[in-house]
């Protein structure tokens, strides 16, 4: 019976109730069938017999009573229809008690008394046709003649007590009829009352029995269920049976042990993965939904193995890189530094060439007023002939200081092209920072060989000069002709004199500009220099942490590249689709 299925077993008590049910119904509709039998029986038994002897014995009294109503109306004639219709009734009563139930019929008694009153009936009808005819005489004057009523009146007392003794043994068969009824009714409820109890019983036992082979089971299932609903799948299933309620509890403890081992797998990969190791692999069999799982850790752990991977190389590579920059930084600091000293060793040969060039364009001025003046003197030459040899000494002299002056310009002006030279070269290393400076280079390199050429014409013109004043005595005769040259040269020499000075004073501004754009340039090395020193710094702070972050990787385990594990994006977001 335990292993049977619940549906059998429910299906087997419910028989078994049904058929203790309908046998109780059907003793019932039996009971009810014999109760109306036996109403019936008791209506044309007992009851009509009882109604029937009563009958009679009312018949009796009415002809009793029509016959003394007529005389004592003295209608004889019509009482005596009356008194034929009551023994009609009689004797139909008789016959109607005889044509009754067999065990009516059967009883002796009842015959017995029948018969003997259909024969006093007819001895009664006699005595009074008697007494009828009686009345019916001339002589019969009423209630004054004398009638002999003994034979009526002992044949009415004998009817009268049979129908007595018939009334008492029906009454008396009525009475047994209902000691019988009694008696089927008691068994009959003692019968219904046991098959009920015997019903009610068998519901409860079956009922008590359904009861606990269900309550137990379920108990024990509701039990696992709510620890499972809690995560605790240690659970522990007594249940045997090849039931439904068996198998669900087999299928609960099998799915408990199966969800636990998952669960410690889970925890061990990713308690590896916690711990750093990524090639790792899942022992536990996932089934069912649990292969997404299975799928999604081993695509976490090969995710971040490449990504681990990934930033153990970039992390390489960063620090390559920022050694190469710090090295680089360094190099660069340095040759910033080196151009800070040559930017301001350049400086200061600049500032030197700039007063040097200030002093030629003040000694350019000195020339062009002592040029204008040798040109009023030669103007004025022939005023002044008798002061020419004096004029010629002072020429010769001033010439010998011209000459001076001239050779110091052509130095200045030899010295300014080697200086723009050398800033042309610095400016070539500069790259593209220098380009500027390289044109102000240029052009200074310009105006120094204009400078050399203006010097070198002047000197050989005072040359001439000194010449010229040393053959003064001898060419005196051609003092107009010599004056007139001297006039000419002395213009070309004033407007020398002028490009000297304009061409000194470029120099002064261009030399300004250079220190300017020299100056910038330092300022830009200096902000060169301190920025390659941070880039520098943080080149190798960088590396450090390029260094600290391959040492923190390498604490990883990292899966194998070359294993193959199959992903099904769809699989893995089975969860997301369907939450």
């Amino acid at each position: 019976m335990k292993d049977l299925k619940i549906g059998k077993k429910l299906g087997i008590c419910f028989v078994i109730l049904l058929v203790l049910t309908t046998v109780s119904n059907l003793y019932t509709l039996y009971n009810l069938k014999e109760a109306g039998r036996v109403s019936h029986e008791l209506f044309e038994g007992p009851y009509e017999l009882t109604t029937d002897a009563m009958g009679i014995r009312r018949d009796l009294v009415g002809i009793s009573r029509r016959i003394n109503g007529g005389f004592a109306d003295n209608e004889h004639v019509e009482t005596r229809k009356l008194v034929l219709a009551e023994f009609d009734s009689l004797e139909k009563t008789i016959q109607n008690i005889r044509s009754g139930p067999e065990k009516a019929i059967e009883n002796k008694k009842i015959s017995q008394y029948l018969d003997s009153i259909e024969e006093n009936a007819k001895q009664l009808k006699q005595e009074y046709e008697k007494i009828y005819n009686t009345t019916q005489q001339p002589n019969f004057k009423g209630p004054m003649t004398e009638i002999d009523l003994t034979g009526y009146a002992q044949v009415f007392t004998a009817c009268t007590e049979t129908s007595e003794n018939l009334f008492k043994e029906a009454e008396k068969i009525g009475n047994d009829f209902d000691k019988d009824v009694s008696a089927s009714v008691k068994t009959s409820q003692i019968i219904s009352t046991t098959l009920n109890v015997i019903s009610i019983a068998s519901g409860a036992i079956i009922c008590i029995y359904i009861t606990k082979s269900l309550k137990k089971p379920i108990e024990e299932l509701e039990v696992a269920a709510n620890k499972m609903a809690v995560g605790d799948f240690d659970i522990d299933l007594n249940y045997e049976s090849k039931d439904e309620l068996g198998v669900l509890s087999n299928s609960m403890t099998q799915m408990s042990n199966k969800i636990k081992d998952i669960i410690e797998d889970t925890v061990r990969v990713l308690g590896d993965v916690s711990s750093g190791n990524f090639n790792t692999d899942t022992k536990a069999e996932y089934i069912g939904v649990f292969k997404y799982i299975e799928k999604s850790i081993n695509k976490i752990t090969n995710d971040l193995s490449e990504t681990m991977e990934q930033i153990n190389i970039a992390s390489e590579e960063v620090g390559a890189a920022s050694d190469q920059v710090a090295s680089g930084s360094q190099m660069l600091s340095q040759g910033a530094t080196e151009q800070a000293s040559a930017i301001e060793e350049l400086s200061s040969t600049i500032n030197e060439i700039s007063e040097k060039i200030k002093g030629t364009a003040e000694n350019a001025k000195k020339a062009n007023s002592l040029t204008l003046n040798a040109a009023n003197q030669v103007k004025d030459g022939n005023e002044q002939m008798k002061e020419m040899v004096k004029a010629m000494e002072d020429i010769s002299f001033t010439s010998n200081e011209i000459g001076r002056i001239i050779k110091t310009i052509d130095d200045i002006a030899f010295q300014t092209n080697i200086l723009a030279l050398n800033a042309a070269v610095e400016a070539a290393r500069a790259g593209e920072a220098g380009k500027g400076f390289a044109v102000v280079a240029d052009e200074v390199r310009n105006l120094a060989a204009k400078s050399a050429e203006a010097a070198k014409n002047t000197s050989t013109l005072i040359e001439n000069s000194i010449e010229a004043v040393g053959n003064g005595t001898k060419i005196v005769d051609n003092t107009a002709q010599s004056l007139q040259k001297i006039i000419n040269t002395t213009s070309k020499t004033t407007a020398l004199v002028n490009d000297i000075a304009k061409a000194s004073e470029d120099e002064a501004n261009s030399i300004a500009q250079v220190t300017v754009g020299v100056d910038q340039i330092s300022e830009v090395v200096q902000t060169n220099s301190a920025t390659s020193e941070e880039s520098a710094a943080a080149s190798e702070e960088l590396s450090g942490q390029a260094q600290m972050l391959k040492s923190l990787i390498d604490k990883f385990v990292l899966r194998d590249s070359n294993k193959n594990i199959d992903f099904n994006k769809n699989e893995v977001n089975y969860f997301a689709t369907n939450d």
